[in-house]
């Protein structure tokens, strides 16, 4: 993402594996980079899993609230919701609360024709009907 604002705090794969490991030893496992949003990076975390890192100060409240409202949000939602499957706390080393989310297969929106992009818009209606 080349427009996002920079970072407040560098994260990288090996902070994140090292902050799954000290948390939540028994999801240990190989860590890589996948992307950075505006407001944090995602690592994948082996084949089925993702660690959402505030990469800002100011998305660490964000990431409390998606903590707090995603798992209700997937229990109504007719599609497939990144709520978090665990969560991590603050460190000395990482000052602000992360998750770990599911990964879902896919691709930016952005990089799709826009005419090829209606084939999106049931799931999106779904969801904003439920």
């Amino acid at each position: 993402m080349t427009d996002a604002p920079s970072a407040d705090i560098h994260v990288d794969a090996e902070l994140a594996a090292t902050l799954v490991a000290s948390q939540h030893p028994d999801l240990a496992g190989p860590v890589t980079f996948a992307a950075n949003g505006w407001d944090c990076a995602l690592f994948r975390l082996g084949n089925d899993l993702a660690v959402r890192l505030p990469r800002r100060t100011f998305a660490a409240g964000l990431v409390l609230h998606e903590q707090r409202w995603l798992p209700e949000l997937a229990a109504l939602s007719p599609v497939p919701v990144p709520a978090p499957v665990r969560v991590g706390r603050p460190t000395r080393e990482f000052p602000y609360a992360w998750s770990i989310v599911p990964w879902f297969e896919g691709v930016a929106a952005y990089t799709i024709e826009p005419a090829s992009r209606a084939a999106a818009a049931p799931g999106l209606a779904a969801f904003v009907a439920a």
